[in-house]
């Protein structure tokens, strides 16, 4: 039913109750809700038809990150007044933990590998130029299907695809752990990344769904843990599994991907026994007719299109020659579909990924610019350090978990402090300099600790190998709340759905692009390094970087050490520019009003009645 619906006139009883409608979205993790409370008269008009109204969502990690930019659109009213159970407290935790577990699964995986790729590089005898496709390929799928799932679980209800999406996911851990072959693997990583991207989307959409909205930031700030621990426990548990010498215990890489089966069937189980009976919306009730004509498919395909022909002609540089047609075919088609892809948007009819009011504001593109950069610099930050103590301080995959405790850790308690300096100053002035603050001062203290960075080298102290990385990670989690936030208000309510559609898509994006171009940075410079350099990169699949250290002669193991150090200092090299770029322009930031974004909202987001079961 359109909007010109007849509006029906009722009397408000006692059991009714007020929620706002809303649409959630991550980045890598929504920790609060912004949740504006309109009061209803007794009397109400209210019309049967859908109303597009969204509510913000925080995010805390990223990181990588996958998002929830996939139900930016989403527009979740209650449909012909249906009715939603009211949860009793232990189904209400019950659906948490379950929710919990499979959001752990999801964004742990986009970092598990971090620490066991050297380990799967030489197990299945793979040359290093195709180091990071375990990583990009998840990556791409996540990215590439975020937007799909939001209009999915307006059609087909939002368990359905939460279901759905873990089953894919399981699927391709299950296929991962038994891929007999590296090309095999990344296909199969590919599928378990096209379930993550779902998963991310459906489980903060249907907890928000299911908590009254005095409860929800709190219930909220329960998952925002989980999406924490998960940055922190990738790298340790890719080690853990990795390490065959650390433990006492033989185990494998392929457990890495396989203990995701029993644990995503523990989560599955308590999903299904919780959300029994529970009827939860299917959103704007849009059409598949309605998707088919609205939906920005050939956008998105040049968007992801140019970006895999991007990330291709990259990662090719590190087996061919910059000239040669292998390098340069795939990069000038990526970049020309990017291009062409930005005028397509300018003049699109179609509920555009990048509408043409996101070009006109200085603000909104600086924030989009800040947030491409900042997660190519995390996500290589990621991979390259986690190299670096295996490769050259020769540490075992576990040691370079705990290693790498510092940036991973950093990062993630960094969100902490900074969301209350936010609130504290949001309350006194009204306004987003705050934000504008902290977006600043994180990217100086990254630029900073990637700086410090360039000087880790094969003779480098501990104490500096684990303060630079320190101070990367804090500057780089202080960015994970702030620019979101910023861009919202930005744009205002009515721009909230476009403007996490595309920050999301823009940040993963990112954190793909940023680990093929490491990866091309640390072959390019491997290749031209010395004798010991064009070795290590020509050698193929018969050169282990992890046995470095142990390599005859001392001079040959030398040599071979600074190559592999020199490599990726080029990488740090790259993202410290980056990340001083993005510094550079954000005071370019205008500072919004919150008060009048409150008004905005308020007036653009009625609140919507809904019938209450007996408890």
């Amino acid at each position: 039913m359109d909007s010109s619906s007849t509006h029906e006139h009722v009397q408000r009883p006692n059991s009714l109750r007020r929620v706002d409608t809303f649409s959630s979205s991550n980045h890598d993790s929504p920790s609060l809700y912004n949740d504006e409370k309109v009061d209803l008269p007794s009397e109400v008009h209210f019309s049967s038809s859908s109303s597009d109204s969204s509510s913000t969502a925080r995010g805390t990690i990223g990181g990588y990150a996958s998002s929830i930019a996939s139900v930016a659109g989403s527009l979740d009213t209650l449909k012909d007044g249906s009715a939603v159970t009211q949860l009793t407290f232990s189904r209400l935790l019950l659906a948490h933990v379950g929710a919990a577990l499979t959001l752990f699964l999801a964004t742990t995986d986009s970092t598990i590998v971090s620490t066991s790729l050297p380990t799967i590089i030489a197990d299945l005898h793979v040359p290093q130029s195709q180091y990071p496709w375990v990583g990009i390929s998840y990556l791409l799928t996540q990215t590439a299907f975020q937007p799909l799932y939001g209009r999915f679980s307006d059609l087909l209800g939002r368990k359905i695809i939460l279901y759905c999406s873990t089953t894919i996911f399981l699927l391709g851990s299950l296929l991962c752990g038994v891929a007999p072959s590296y090309v095999s693997l990344c296909i199969f990583r590919a599928i378990s990344g096209a379930g993550a991207g779902g998963i991310v989307s459906s489980v903060w959409l249907i907890t928000s769904e299911l908590v009254e909205e005095r409860n929800r930031a709190k219930w909220s700030q329960a998952l925002s843990v989980t999406w924490s621990a998960s940055a922190v426990a990738g790298p340790l548990l890719g080690g853990l599994f990795s390490d065959e010498s650390g433990t006492g215990v033989k185990l494998s890489w392929r457990w890495g991907f396989l203990i995701n089966l029993p644990i995503g069937g523990l989560a599955t189980l308590f999903l299904l026994i919780s959300l029994r009976g529970i009827q939860l919306q299917k959103g704007s009730g849009m059409s598949w007719k309605d998707l088919w004509r609205k939906f920005d498919f050939f956008g998105l395909t040049l968007f992801m299109g140019g970006t895999a022909g991007v990330v291709l002609g990259f990662s090719f540089s590190g087996q061919y020659l910059w000239s040669s047609p292998a390098t340069l075919v795939p990069l000038c088609l990526g970049f020309t579909a990017l291009l062409f892809g930005i005028v397509y948007e300018m003049r699109t009819t179609r509920d555009a990924l990048f509408p043409p009011m996101m070009f006109r504001n200085v603000s909104v593109a600086v924030i989009l610019i800040i947030a491409f950069l900042h997660n190519f610099a995390f996500n290589a930050g990621t991979y390259f350090l986690a190299l670096y103590y295996q490769a050259v301080d020769g540490t075992t995959a576990l040691e370079a978990g705990m290693r790498m405790l510092p940036y991973s850790l950093g990062s993630s308690l960094a969100s902490v402090p900074v969301a209350w300096f936010i609130g504290w100053k949001m309350r006194r002035s009204n306004t987003t300099i705050g934000q504008k603050i902290v977006i600043t001062s994180g990217l100086a203290i990254s630029t900073i600790g990637f700086g410090l960075m360039i000087l880790l080298n094969e003779k480098t102290p501990v104490a500096l190998q684990e303060a630079a990385p320190l101070l990367a990670g804090i500057g780089i989690g202080m960015l994970f709340h702030a620019p979101y936030q910023v861009l919202t208000m930005a744009l205002g309510p009515r721009g909230i759905a476009c403007a996490t559609s595309a920050f999301f898509l823009v940040r993963f994006t990112g954190s793909t692009c940023g680990l093929a171009v490491a990866s091309a940075m640390f072959n390019g410079q491997l290749s031209s390094s010395g004798d010991a350099g064009t070795l290590i990169s020509s050698g193929g699949a018969s050169i282990d970087l992890r046995a470095l250290s142990h390599l005859q002669p001392l001079a040959l193991r030398q040599e071979a050490l600074r190559s592999v150090a020199k490599a990726i200092q080029s990488i740090w090299m790259l993202c410290t520019p980056c990340l001083g770029l993005a510094m550079l322009i954000s005071p370019l930031i205008r500072t919004a009003s919150t008060a009048q974004h409150e008004a905005e909202a308020k007036q653009q987001r009625p609140a919507v009645e809904e019938k209450v079961s007996p408890a």
